[in-house]
């Protein structure tokens, strides 16, 4: 899936738009943060679709402004939008996270900058928290449900992070031993390869899924 490809079809399935405003809609829902959109590549993204007959470029001048093309979605293009929406809301892989990487090598850190790491996360998220915050108090009321929804759900997750963050704090200063060596996995190799089997199982859903 192409989440450049859902997003534009998604707004274009919403109303027409030329390229310009396409990617000043996607700026103005901080696309580009949220959802890791990567403008630089809208227009071709564009040029894309329409040469998959996705959407289609109509010419029209507004008033006394420049003649410019308006893209419109198609029959063509929706089904492709229902296509890719589907996929997006019933993929249950992992998502990519860098944080979870950083915290699986967590003890390649002295103490001292674990825990100063992850008190930053801490003070990020909820410099995070309190935007979303604002924006469901500002705008709540003229966002349609699932716009809604997404707002709850940023606020949910981050709190609950938060949270996990706490507990990491407290378990990290309990900890009176710290090495390099503290994070690698101590099993024999039956259980080893017990852990991979079920790994593999989990990965193998996923594909199938």
């Amino acid at each position: 899936m192409t989440k450049n490809e859902l997003v534009v079809l998604g707004l274009l399935n919403q109303e027409p738009m030329h390229g310009y405003q396409l990617y000043h809609e996607i700026e103005n829902r901080n696309m580009e943060t949220w959802a890791q959109v990567n403008l630089a590549s809208i227009y071709n993204t564009l040029d894309r679709l329409r040469k998959e007959m996705m959407v289609e470029a109509k010419k029209e001048k507004p008033g006394k402004m420049p003649e410019r093309e308006v893209f419109h979605i198609t029959t063509r293009g929706k089904k492709k939008l229902s296509s890719l929406v589907e996929e997006a809301i019933t993929d249950s892989r992992m998502p990519e996270n860098n944080f979870c990487v950083g915290v699986a090598f967590l003890f390649g850190l002295s103490k001292k900058k674990a825990l100063a790491c992850l008190e930053t996360r801490k003070k990020n998220l909820k410099i995070v928290e309190e935007h979303l915050e604002k924006l469901k108090k500002d705008f709540s009321r003229q966002l349609p449900l699932n716009w809604k929804f997404l707002l709850g759900y940023g606020i949910d997750h981050l709190r609950m992070e938060t949270k996990m963050l706490v507990d990491l704090e407290q378990k990290v200063l309990k900890l009176k031993n710290w090495s390099s060596g503290m994070d690698s996995i101590k099993l024999d190799n039956k259980k080893i390869e017990d852990l991979r089997k079920r790994f593999s199982k989990i990965h193998k859903l996923h594909q199938e899924s």
